[in-house]
């Protein structure tokens, strides 16, 4: 119960600050020109969907490829972890989805592997190999920090979903009571059998709440923090055309 307590109210001042600061961005966004809407869609959907802009270089794109494909898988992950959340149960989709259950955590972790490699990669072009093009006047300070803030986040998220499944796995046969059986998952199977089965059960609990609470902090933080980060662009490529309009005609209203 306190944990359930917690967790809404930690939603509810999400929900709160992130309304203040995405209203006065919506607002300011209202006060646009006009646009023809299906040029618009055109450049949504290659642009946000296909991430058409990263694709001009081969190497930074493959990468960031890993890391917007485990965004998108994991957002589903974060809808049971929401539910868990306001009822206070546990990986609540396990019992009624089984193997798929398992599969689908299983894609997720690999392709959390991947984004975890993405990371490393991108933080050490900027900051140990330091790409020229990150370098320049106009990505000094804010913007080059930004970047770091937002790969260490990634880091961040990755460390708690793994600590939480690979906590859980080992939970799961000690007791089976209250944590439900869900299989075995492609990479913290292997972590459970390899750093986590020596820890004692207290512990355990520890570190599985830890990773699941890790985990939403992050993500709670990164909704945050987009209203000052360059990567507002993950919100708004896709809610522009849904939220910020008002119809005229055939046309609707964005920003210049």
């Amino acid at each position: 119960m306190l944990q359930q307590i917690l967790f809404i109210s930690v939603t509810v001042l999400t929900i709160f600050i992130s309304y203040k600061t995405y209203s006065q961005i919506i607002s300011n966004i209202k006060m646009g020109r006009d646009f023809n809407v299906k040029g618009s869609l055109r450049t949504m959907l290659l642009v946000a969907l296909g991430q058409s802009k990263m694709f001009k270089n081969f190497l930074p794109a493959f990468f960031h490829l890993f890391i917007y494909v485990a965004f998108i898988f994991t957002q589903v992950e974060l809808l049971e972890i929401l539910i868990d959340g306001f009822t206070g149960t546990h990986r609540i989709l396990a019992p009624y989805t089984g193997v798929f259950y398992t599969l689908l955590i299983s894609v997720i972790e690999i392709l959390s592997v991947l984004a975890f490699i993405a990371t490393i990669v991108f933080l050490s072009r900027r900051n140990i190999l330091k790409v020229q093009r990150f370098h320049k006047p106009e990505m000094k300070g804010w913007p080059f920090k930004d970047a770091n803030l937002i790969l260490l986040g990634e880091i961040l998220l990755i460390l708690g979903i793994f600590t939480a499944n690979s906590s859980d796995l080992v939970l799961q046969g000690r007791i089976p009571e209250e944590y439900h059986e869900t299989g075995r998952f492609a990479i913290s199977s292997f972590l459970a059998d390899s750093l986590f089965y020596k820890i004692n059960t207290g512990t355990l609990k520890l570190l599985e709440r830890s990773g699941w609470w890790l985990h939403v902090l992050v993500v709670f933080g990164f909704i945050v923090y987009l209203t000052i980060s360059k990567h507002l662009h993950l919100i708004f490529h896709f809610s522009t055309l849904i939220f910020l309009h008002h119809l005229q005609g055939e046309k609707w209203r964005i920003c210049r």
